[in-house]
């Protein structure tokens, strides 16, 4: 399961006392295109309904893109947002938010896979800089403009993500399931581990160094039965 946490403030401040929100992300259904089961809790608000992300393909895109789309259920009940509203000078606003991805573990504490700050421009109201960081997919920043009369910091979580990722401040489609071509050899199904692209590429082959350690160099031409067991499975 995956766990994100937002808070107030800069990230190596992060305490219970500046916690704005947490989302949780289960899997409903686990596999290649996976259903995920999406809950969040606001503070000041509590717990919101639960809803659905269906048929996301699995180690296609950043986390931050699944993250975003499990508040798109939860704040909107849909696939897409709607055009969010300029500011104006009255506009409630945040001058730092960050935000921490971590996959919870049966021993109950969090591995960090990825970290955000979101910071509003000196003498800008409104005017925010997203910075997301994460292990596999690197930095993502982007320039974005939001401001409600209420702020709704879930919300400009994700405006800040779709800004970092797209560059405006809505989604685009669904990422596409990553396939590799295949070639058979001596009768299997096999494909060359470079053809991947990431993050499928490195979650691949963590896949493969724990499930098939090799004191040799790793072969270059896998199994194509076992991507489909990487992606059912990990």
């Amino acid at each position: 399961m995956l766990r994100v946490y937002l808070h107030t403030g800069d990230l190596k401040d992060r305490c219970p006392a500046n916690q704005m929100a947490v989302i949780d992300i289960a899997y409903a259904k686990k596999e290649a295109l996976a259903d995920y089961l999406v809950g969040m809790n606001l503070r000041g608000h509590g717990e919101v309904e639960p809803d659905y992300v269906l048929r996301y393909p699995r180690w296609s895109a950043s986390l931050w893109d699944l993250v975003a789309r499990a508040l798109l259920r939860l704040l909107y009940r849909a696939n897409q947002a709607p055009a969010s509203a300029k500011p104006d000078k009255r506009c409630a606003y945040a001058t730092r938010l960050c935000a921490v991805i971590e996959r919870a573990t049966l021993e109950g504490g969090g591995v960090i896979l990825a970290t955000g700050t979101i910071a509003q421009l000196d003498g800008q109201r409104g005017h925010y800089t997203a910075i997301l960081d994460e292990d596999i997919s690197g930095q993502h920043v982007g320039h974005f403009v939001y401001g409600t009369k209420r702020l709704n910091m879930a919300d400009l979580l994700l405006r800040a993500i779709c800004a970092a990722l797209t560059g405006t401040d809505t989604l685009g489609p669904y990422p596409a399931l990553i396939l590799p071509p295949t070639m058979q050899i001596d009768g299997e199904d096999r494909f060359h581990v470079e053809a991947l692209t990431e993050p499928a590429k490195t979650g691949f082959q963590r896949y493969r160094g724990i499930n098939f350690p090799t004191a040799d160099a790793p072969e270059p031409l896998v199994k194509a039965q076992d991507y489909v067991n990487f992606l059912m499975r990990s």
